[in-house]
């Protein structure tokens, strides 16, 4: 069977390069000879139910609120969740998938509740690079995060690692992200599947099943010289 990705409304979350998590996706997918399709769905698409992976990358306060308002409609991503489909959201994704997230004039904005999370306003904005130790038996994360919010865990949820140097989810926190049964969510930009290979194959084997291995010795340089700069 062909395996779905649904890149979801790139014009609206799409501001920080995240589109390359898609491209990488689709690579180590053919470099395995796996058959795959890519469904990039605009404003104005139907959003499909039924596709594999979903991704969601970051946006200003206004594209996240008009991506919650198409997202949100007709329950397209929690229908597609419960068809067994997973998810990888940065960023203002990743602050869709929660209860709330703050907008631009003091607003806060209702999330699609997905997951047990809220993002409140931060007091100083998070810029720079970020370095966390996974949670999962991966390579140590590396990524560039640009966020005005902080997120909170409400419900018991593993993060997807542990701040080394950065800020992650919020000043204090010390974590990054989020894993669930289905959702795996970060504030690394970079995009962060470039950046970290292992991350790309940890997404994806969670869906398909144990893969073979593949050498990619320019994203695992990327990967090393990324590190090297931080520590």
């Amino acid at each position: 069977m062909t395996f779905t990705i649904v890149h979801l409304l790139p014009e609206l979350l799409g501001t920080y390069g995240d589109r390359g998590n898609v491209e990488i996706l689709s690579w180590r997918l053919a470099k395995r000879d796996i058959e795959h399709e890519v469904l990039t769905i605009g404003v104005g698409d139907k959003v499909p139910t039924t596709g594999d992976l979903y991704l969601l990358g970051g946006g200003e306060d206004d594209a996240q609120i008009a991506a919650l308002e198409i997202l949100g409609k007709n329950d397209s991503l929690k229908k597609a969740l419960e068809n067994g489909a997973h998810v990888f959201a940065v960023c203002a994704g990743f602050q869709i998938l929660g209860t709330q997230f703050p907008a631009s004039g003091g607003r806060m904005i209702t999330g699609l509740g997905l997951v047990g999370i809220e993002t409140v306003s931060a007091k100083h904005r998070s810029v720079g690079e970020l370095l966390s130790r996974p949670t999962a038996p991966i390579a140590m994360l590396t990524g560039f995060e640009n966020h005005g919010g902080q997120t909170r865990f409400i419900d018991d949820l593993e993060p997807l690692g542990h701040v080394v140097s950065g800020i992650g989810n919020g000043q204090g926190s010390n974590i990054d992200g989020l894993m669930t049964q289905q959702i795996i969510a970060t504030y690394m930009h970079g995009p962060a599947f470039a950046r970290n290979p292992e991350l790309a194959d940890l997404v994806l084997s969670r869906k398909i099943g144990p893969m073979s291995l593949i050498s990619s010795p320019v994203f695992d340089q990327l990967h090393d010289e990324r590190i090297g700069q931080v520590e």
